[in-house]
């Protein structure tokens, strides 16, 4: 088979890939990029997210970007992927509400989500949903684009900047 890899070949999200582009070092370079409520240890909402290390973002990216193929800009390619639902968001405050409806559909109460952000200078995090929910503009503005993982579920959630959110189950392995 030589180095020819299957998915490689079909353009999937490749995690183990960024990291030798970036030498691997990089990952999480810059938490100062999060929000600040995410920095603030004495904020009880900042206390209550936790920042993944490398090989936590790998696991959590071998269970959902992993096992889509990606697009030009490291987005998932929906033209070879069906989704569930697409929406849009106007500005900010529709944001917000949109972020609160998707979550309470596909969250149980108490849930983590998780927040994969397309920029791998940046942590993926881990936090209650009903703290994302209330931080939901300040997740939106760290950009750039980023996915939102509830955990146990089997739903992605897309989010870019240009007000494109789509929902999408992820496939099994």
């Amino acid at each position: 088979m030589g180095d020819k890899v299957p998915w490689r070949e079909r353009g999937y999200f490749d995690v183990v890939e960024a990291e030798r582009m970036t030498d691997g070092s990089s990952y999480g370079s810059h938490p100062e990029y999060l929000p600040d409520f995410m920095n603030d240890p004495r904020d009880d909402d900042g206390r209550q997210v936790m920042k993944l290390d490398l090989a936590e973002n790998r696991a959590l990216a071998a269970a959902t970007l992993s096992r889509f193929p990606a697009a030009t800009g490291d987005v998932i390619d929906f033209e070879s992927t069906p989704f569930e639902d697409r929406l849009w968001w106007d500005d900010e405050e529709h944001w917000t509400r949109m972020a609160a409806e998707l979550l309470s559909s596909y969250v149980q109460r108490g849930e983590r989500i998780a927040v994969i952000w397309g920029n791998y200078l940046m942590p993926a995090v881990t936090m209650p949903a009903d703290v994302a929910v209330r931080h939901a503009r300040d997740i939106l503005d760290a950009g750039p684009h980023f996915w939102i993982h509830p955990l146990g579920g089997s739903v992605l959630i897309e989010c870019l900047m240009d007000g494109q959110v789509t929902v999408v189950t992820i496939p099994s392995s």
